[in-house]
C-alpha cells in the first residue's frame, strides 16, 4: 500500500525556486553514511531523504548539479518491510530524530552496513572480524538534550529546531530523553512564564547523573533577584540542581553535590567502579548505557597488561584513561580542553587512582615536540570528533605501537584514517558498530587495528 507523506512543508526545508517534482517514480538501491537514499536519474546520483532501500518512492528535487541531485520523498509507492510509524507526534516537523520510520533493528543493520560499505569504497579494507552491534534501548535512553526558548507574541516557544531551520517545533515531551528527564519541559512551560525577567532565557539544558537531574538556563542578561527565587522554588519542588549561565560563568542556585556518573568495575582486576564527576557544560556521552558497554569492550580487546603503558588521545574527564589506569602500569590521556584536562585530573584523584598523566594540547597541530609524544607506549585509545585524526596519526605513525584502538563517530573520516594506518601496515581486526543514538543518522562505531 502506497504511503502518502502529508505536509511534506513539515518535514523538510522549504525547497528552493528552482523545486520540482520527478515525472516517475525511482527505486532506492542503498544509503550514503547520512543516511539518506541513493539512486540514479538521467546519469546522475540521487540522494533522497526519507527513503529507505529497495523502495519505490516519489521524490521532489531541491537541489540539481551536474552531477547529483538531491531531494526528498513525497510519497512511497512500496514501502520497505523495515518502515514502521514514527512514535513521535513531533516527527513531522522536529529536526531530530530523522530515522524514526526505519525499524530499530533496521537501523543498526543499515548503519552497519555504512560503515563497512565506506571502509571497502575509501580504504580497501574489510574487517578481519564483524562483532555483532552493542544494541540500546530504542528510546528513552538520552541522558542530556538542549531546548532553545523564544517567546513570540507573549507566547512560550520551547523545544527544538526544526527540520533544516532556525524555528522551533514546540514540545511537551521528547521520548527519546530518559524517564527522569521528560518531565522537564513540562515544568519548564508551567515556571518560566512566572518570571520577570522571562524573556532573557534563551536555553534550557537538562542532564542526568547517577545522583541528580540537573537543568541548566542560559541568560542573555541579569536575573533578578524575584527571577532567581521563582527558580529555586521550581528547583526544590522537583529536586533539581539548577544552574544559571551568562556569557561568561555557570553559576549553581545552591550548594550541590557534585554531579557523577559511574562505570561498572565489572572485569576490572581490582574490582573497583569508577566514578566520574563532571559539570553541566561538560562533554559526556548522552547514551549511558551503552557508554558502559564501549569502554568495557575496550578493555576487552585491548586487553591491557600491568606493565602496559596506554596513551589515551581525545580523553576527556577520562572516561577511558580512568578505567585502563586500574589494570595498565601508567595511562597518559590528552586533551585539547584545558578544563577537560583540569576534571581528568580530578577525578583520577577522587578515585585514589595514581599512575596517571594528562595533558593539554591541541591535537589539530603539531604534536611532536610534545612531552608526551616523546614517549613509547604499549597501546593506544583514541576517540577524535567526527573530523578524524588523520593530521595527528600521520605525525604519530613511527612512534604508534602494535595495538590501537579507535572509536568513531563518523564512518566516512573511519575510512580515511583506516587507509592511513592500512598504508602503515595496520590491520583492521575487529569492528563493531555501537547503538549510542538510536532513531537518528549519527554512527557510533569501535575499531580495533593490530601491526604484526
Amino acid at each position: 500500500k502506497a504511503i502518502k507523506l502529508e505536509s511534506n512543508k513539515m518535514y523538510f526545508k522549504p525547497a528552493p525556486k528552482q523545486a520540482y517534482l520527478l515525472r516517475e517514480p525511482v527505486t532506492i538501491e542503498g544509503l550514503s553514511h547520512e543516511g539518506r537514499g541513493i539512486a540514479r536519474h538521467k546519469g546522475k546520483t540521487l540522494f533522497v531523504e526519507g527513503a529507505l532501500p529497495q523502495e519505490v518512492v516519489t521524490v521532489k528535487i531541491t537541489e540539481d548539479k551536474r552531477r547529483l541531485l538531491s531531494g526528498h520523498v513525497t510519497e512511497v509507492i512500496t514501502p520497505s518491510a523495515e518502515r514502521v510509524e514514527p512514535q513521535c507526534r513531533y516527527f513531522k516537523r522536529c529536526g531530530g530524530c530523522s530515522l524514526q520510520y526505519w525499524s530499530h533493528e533496521g537501523q543498526l543493520q543499515g548503519k552497519q552496513h555504512m560503515v563497512l560499505d565506506q571502509l571497502q569504497r575509501f580504504a580497501n579494507v574489510v574487517p578481519q572480524q564483524i562483532d555483532a552491534p552493542i544494541v540500546s534501548t530504542a528510546y528513552g535512553y538520552r541522558h542530556r538534550a538542549r531546548f532553545a526558548i523564544r517567546w513570540y507574541k507573549g507566547e512560550l516557544h520551547l523545544g527544538f529546531r526544526e527540520k533544516s531551520s532556525n524555528a522551533i517545533c514546540t514540545i511537551q515531551r521528547c521520548v527519546v530523553l530518559a524517564e527522569p528527564l521528560q518531565i522537564v519541559p513540562v515544568f519548564l512551560r508551567q515556571w518560566l512564564p512566572k518570571l520577570p525577567s522571562k524573556l532573557h532565557i534563551s536555553h534550557a539544558e537538562c542532564f542526568l547523573a547517577d545522583n541528580a537531574c540537573g537543568v541548566l538556563l542560559r541568560h542573555l542578561k541579569p536575573l533578578t533577584a524575584e527571577d532567581k527565587a521563582l527558580l529555586q522554588q521550581m528547583a526544590q519542588a522537583q529536586q533539581w540542581q539548577l544552574y544559571l549561565q551568562n556569557d561568561t560563568d555557570i553559576v549553581a542556585l545552591d550548594s550541590y553535590a557534585p554531579l557523577y556518573y559511574g562505570l561498572s568495575s565489572a572485569g576490572n582486576s581490582d574490582g573497583k567502579d569508577v566514578k566520574l564527576q563532571f559539570q553541566p557544560r561538560d562533554f559526556t556521552q548522552v547514551n549511558r548505557a551503552v557508554n558502559q558497554q564501549m569502554v568495557q569492550q575496550a578493555l576487552e580487546w585491548l586487553q591491557p597488561k600491568k606493565t602496559d603503558v596506554v596513551l589515551d588521545l581525545f580523553c576527556g574527564l577520562g572516561n577511558f584513561s580512568l578505567p585502563f589506569a586500574q589494570q595498565a602500569a601508567h595511562v597518559v590521556g590528552v586533551e585539547g580542553a584545558a578544563v577537560s584536562v583540569q576534571r581528568a585530573q580530578q577525578n583520577a584523584m577522587i578515585n585514589v587512582i595514581d599512575n596517571t598523566t594528562f595533558y593539554c594540547a591541541d591535537l589539530a597541530k603539531d604534536v611532536l615536540q610534545q612531552p608526551w609524544a616523546q614517549q613509547a607506549y604499549d597501546l593506544v585509545v583514541l576517540d577524535p570528533p567526527r573530523a578524524g585524526a588523520d593530521f595527528l596519526l600521520s605525525q604519530l605513525v613511527s612512534m604508534l605501537p602494535d595495538r590501537i584502538l579507535y572509536v568513531s563517530c563518523n564512518p566516512a573520516t573511519l575510512a580515511r584514517d583506516t587507509a592511513l594506518l592500512a598504508d602503515a601496515g595496520f590491520h583492521l581486526h575487529r569492528l563493531r558498530v555501537m547503538d549510542m543514538f538510536p532513531q537518528t543518522e549519527h554512527v557510533e562505531s569501535m575499531a580495533l587495528f593490530t601491526r604484526s
